[in-house]
């Protein structure tokens, strides 16, 4: 019986002959900031998961799924669009769209153009949507009234303090406590009013020669306290995440050992002594070792590849009743894989953890494996439409990863800045080109 255990060693999914089933466990309720938490210099701390590992468990777990993995990428790069440029907003039109005109400042231009922002901007929302939380951090510079640049910290290393303001920097949870030799505390802004929180430190001089975190961004359709939950969750909770998993084991194992077993050779039992009589040999061994070096060659003959769908010619003896004697048989075994049964099972978990993240299926060709299932898409139509929606609902992942940049702006004098997404949209041939520039 095939047993698949958990990290405690405890039976989950069994599969044996004619049986399978997997073990029950009741759903269990997680206070935050009571029950998990860690003191850290007289602070108290919240844990990001029961074990505070819940990033690098989510890591692991997105490495291992190919389609989780690629999902989140796709996602993360409609987000990033083809960049981001400053515009003003000069009024509307009689259709209520914005009138917008550029704005050539170049300092602004280069921090747009720049490896600084487009570090923090790609980070940022590949923390969000890969984990449900980032965690910008605003840098100033010595005199402390104007802010540099927006870095971001790595979610996998942060915690947030019971009363969210402070924010733990520590890179090895996996093995220990945070200790002061490798460990950064910043304090964090508040979350209902960051911008007024922050003009409250500058004048009181409390930003010189400082960083300061922003409050966490996080996935807005989570009601958690502190650590949001990715979109993605409901697929691992629900199993689809698992099924994606095993599918490719079994596939694995199911033609490992049909390619082990391709024929039954049946030898009479009287064919050794007569092609081999024992008289012939000093020892028992020497007798042997032809026998194998006979059977290996015979082997090489039935199976390697060059002489496939060539003919193999024996003989044997008919006595003079008609009988044979001294034939061998040899029978070719049914190593069919029937897996079709599976890859459809597969393709539907593979549409349902897309579906978690709002990606239609039919963007990432994912229509021709699923069948009916993942709407059995593919036509340029599909393609197009799924590209356009996932823009459309990406606008909230965009907003909230330029926050904390808008902020900036305003702290450094730069109030009537508006920051639009250039984005490329895929158009019909009968429009007279492929594809067509906007900005939201």
């Amino acid at each position: 019986m095939d047993i698949l255990f958990d990290n405690n060693g405890s039976p989950k999914v069994f599969q044996g002959k004619g049986i399978f089933g997997s073990t029950n466990s009741p759903s269990k309720v997680i206070l935050e900031g009571v029950e998990n938490t860690f003191i850290y210099e007289d602070v108290e701390y919240v844990c990001w998961g029961a074990s505070n590992m819940y990033p690098d468990e989510a890591e692991r777990t997105i490495r291992g799924t190919s389609v989780l993995q690629t999902g989140l990428n796709y996602k993360v790069r409609c987000c990033f669009g083809q960049g981001v440029v400053p515009v003003r907003v000069d009024g509307y039109d009689a259709d209520g769209n914005d009138i917008v005109s550029p704005i050539n400042n170049p300092e602004l231009m280069r921090y747009f153009r720049g490896l600084s922002f487009r570090n923090y901007h790609s980070a940022a929302l590949r923390d969000v949507i890969k984990f449900g939380n980032a965690f910008p951090l605003l840098v100033f510079n010595n005199a402390g009234d104007k802010i540099v640049r927006v870095d971001i910290l790595n979610a996998r290393h942060c915690r947030i303090s019971l009363d969210k303001k402070k924010l733990l920097v520590f890179g090895d949870f996996a093995n220990g406590s945070p200790v002061k030799e490798n460990t950064v505390v910043y304090d964090m802004l508040d979350e209902a009013d960051p911008f007024y929180d922050l003009m409250y430190r500058k004048d009181t001089g409390r930003l010189r020669c400082k960083a300061i975190a922003f409050p966490r961004l996080k996935n807005y359709f989570s009601n958690n306290d502190y650590y949001a939950s990715p979109d993605w969750e409901a697929a691992l909770k629900s199993g689809w995440v698992d099924i994606a998993h095993k599918i490719p084991t079994f596939l694995n194992r199911a033609y490992e050992n049909a390619m082990h077993l391709m024929w039954h050779v049946q030898i009479p039992a009287d064919y050794w002594d007569k092609q081999f009589p024992r008289s012939e040999y000093k020892n028992t061994k020497e007798r042997m070792e032809l026998i194998q070096e006979f059977m290996d060659h015979f082997e090489k003959e039935l199976t390697d590849t060059k002489n496939a769908n060539k003919s193999l010619f024996t003989q044997y003896s008919v006595d003079e009743n008609g009988r044979s004697f001294g034939e061998w048989k040899i029978t070719r075994l049914d190593g069919e894989i029937k897996a079709e049964e599976r890859l459809s099972t597969s393709a539907a978990a593979n549409s349902e953890i897309l579906f978690s993240l709002m990606v239609n299926p039919s963007v990432l060709g994912a229509g021709m494996p699923g069948g009916p299932y993942s709407g059995n898409a593919g036509s340029g139509s599909d393609i197009r439409e799924g590209l356009l929606v996932s823009m459309i609902l990406s606008y909230v992942e965009k907003q909230m990863a330029l926050d904390p940049v808008e902020l900036m702006l305003c702290f450094n004098g730069y109030d009537d800045v508006d920051l639009r997404y250039r984005n490329i949209t895929l158009t019909t041939l009968d429009s007279g080109h492929h594809t067509a520039e906007s900005l939201t």
